[in-house]
Formats: C-alpha cells, structure tokens, sequence
C-alpha cells in the first residue's frame, strides 16, 4: 500500500469511492518511452477487438448516447459474487444507468467486475472451493448473454483493483493471485473462455499508480497465460483532490501520459499484451481542465496503438465529480472523441 505524501500526492478516485494515491506526474519516477515498433496491438484475438478502440464508459454514460450522436461500444458494469447475472445492480451503487439487460439489448458489450463485497468471500474462501457453485453460474450468465445478443467478446474481472486499500482485508497478493488461477480455471473447464469455445476475455484491472515503479503492480499479476488484457483506472484529479491536503493546489495537471504510460510498459514487458482504459476521468476544476483532458485522450489514443477501449467514468467520486452531465463544452469533447477515427472499433467475428 502506498505511504501518503501530501506534497507529493496526486489522488484519484475510482468507481468505489475509495482514494487512490499515486505521485505527482511530476514527481513520479519516469517511465521508459515505449518504442512504437515494439508495441502490442489493442486489436487482436487476446482483446477480442478489431478495427480501432472500443469508445465506452460507465452505464450513466450511455444515457448519454443520443447527445454523443452513438451507441456504447462497450459498458463497465459491476457485481458482487453471489449477485445473478444479468439482474442486480447494473452499476455502482453510486451511479444511476440502464439496467445490464437494457445496455445488452442496445448491442453494446460488458466489461463486467465481479467482486467480493466488504464481508467477503475471502481469497482463501474461493481458493477453497466454497464459492465454486456461484462464481461458476454467474461465469456462465455472462457467456450466455454473449451468445444471446450475438456478442463475439465479453469482458470479465474479478476483484478490480485488488491493491486498493479497501480491498486489502480480502487477502494478499499471492492469494489473490491463486484465487484468480482458480476462477480461471473452473472458466477454462466449462469452455467459457474464448481460446477454449467460449466468448470470456479476462481483464485484469488495477489503479494506475500501482504501475508506477514503488507500485507493486507485478505482485498483484495472474500471469500471461490468464491475463487477456491488462485493465488500468485512472482519473485527472489533481486539483479538486490535492486542494484538501495542501497548501499549493496549483503545482500542475496530470495529462493521460502521466498517467497511463506506466501500465503500457507493464502491458509491453508483460507478454505484450492489450490495455483498455477501464475507468478514465477528469473534474472540470480549474475551469477547461475537463474539456482539455478529454482532447487531450484523443491524441493519447490515437499514438498508442496497444489501447484496445477507453471507458469514461461519468459519475462523481469523493470530492471530485468526474460527470460530464450538463457540461456542454464537455460533451462536445466527448463527441469528437467518440466520433474520432480510432474510436470506431469493432468487436472481433
């Protein structure tokens, strides 16, 4: 877990609320310039992707859909184990959107997180077995709605951010590692992966400081053989987070290079694989800073090849309010992003 430097801090806040402490892009180690002829392409058959980057975002972005003139590529929805598939909660409780089944049937795809709940189950609770039944049933619900509305991908996480402090009580790294393995593998047993008959791509999601070099992000690592995609949330929170713990809340901006370069790399040196943006965001404080970000996530995802979707987090977060909702100027940006030639990809048939 990551000590707290009030001078050196630039905090994020993601789909649970929770802070989420990387250092100031200025600050933070620097990270290797990925070499463009080395980079891993976001479209391929581990990504399920074809045809550019996945423009989507959190379900109160796709009430969005008719200002940003389409429809969703893909949504980021989120389950407790336990929960049925696709009833329950289609987003954080935090977040207001349409229902999973309403988000499925306009023919978007999912990028679903099943997670364990404040209570549990425990790392070591699934890599018992105790859980096997449900986990194995909620697995199969999401393969099925893939078959169903005729979707070649679906997109699934357990434990998103498992390194989030919140989620620490759950077990360590290397349980939460094998819990992985063992979801994985009875997913591998049933076919519902999609190298072994099925229609799961497995995106393995962490805040983005944790790829920093300190980050600790390779502890936290499946490993290549059950990691389709490498998933990274994170935010453009400088102002509205720093301004609470210290003097100076004008010492700069983060740009998306500061803050999404060091999970290419890991993706790069780690099998090359794919990265989805899985949670992006900006406050609009300073005033423009939202409509900057969001211009400045064009030219981001067009120079790296590797992103295979970017998926905006429309919703507040604690004391910051990552929503464009309302924000004319802002929902302009996100229409030219989402109209951008890049951002017209296409699932893999």
């Amino acid at each position: 877990m990551l000590a707290f430097v009030a001078s050196l801090a630039l905090l994020a806040t993601g789909c649970q609320g929770a802070a989420k402490i990387p250092l100031h892009p200025s600050t933070a180690p620097a990270s290797p310039a990925v070499n463009p002829a080395s980079e891993s392409a976001g479209a391929n058959e581990a990504s399920g992707v074809s045809s550019g980057v996945l423009f989507g975002g959190n379900a109160p972005l796709a009430l969005e859909s008719s200002k940003l003139g389409r429809n969703l590529a893909i949504v980021r929805v989120y389950y407790h184990i336990g929960q049925p598939f696709p009833g329950g909660p289609a987003t954080d409780p935090s977040a207001n959107g349409p229902s999973t089944k309403a988000i499925l049937n306009r023919g978007s795809t999912l990028l679903v997180s099943m997670d364990s709940n404040n209570s549990g189950p425990s790392y070591a609770s699934i890599i018992s077995g105790r859980y096997d039944t449900s986990i194995l049933t909620f697995l199969t619900s999401v393969n099925e709605a893939a078959v169903q509305h005729h979707l070649p991908a679906i997109y699934i996480c357990f434990e998103h951010e498992p390194e989030n402090y919140s989620h620490l009580h759950l077990g360590s790294p290397q349980q939460f590692v094998k819990a992985w393995d063992h979801i994985h593998a009875l997913a591998a047993r049933a076919h519902l992966n999609w190298n072994d008959g099925g229609y799961l791509h497995w995106v393995w999601i962490m805040i983005h400081s944790a790829f920093n070099s300190n980050g600790g992000a390779s502890l936290w690592f499946p490993g290549r053989q059950e990691v389709d995609i490498v998933g990274v949330d994170g935010y453009n929170s400088y102002a509205c987070r720093l301004a609470r713990h210290a003097a100076n809340a004008k010492q700069g901006q983060a740009t998306p290079k500061s803050i999404f370069n060091p999970a290419l790399n890991f993706a790069l040196t780690h099998g090359k694989l794919p990265l989805f943006i899985s949670e992006w965001g900006s406050d609009p404080q300073p005033a423009g800073t939202q409509v900057g970000f969001i211009h400045e996530m064009e030219s981001y995802v067009n120079a790296n090849p590797e992103i295979g979707a970017v998926l905006y987090w429309d919703s507040p977060g604690v004391g910051c309010n990552y929503s464009i909702n309302g924000q004319l100027a802002s929902i302009s940006a996100m229409t030219t992003l989402a109209h951008s030639g890049r951002l017209q990809g296409r699932l893999t048939k």
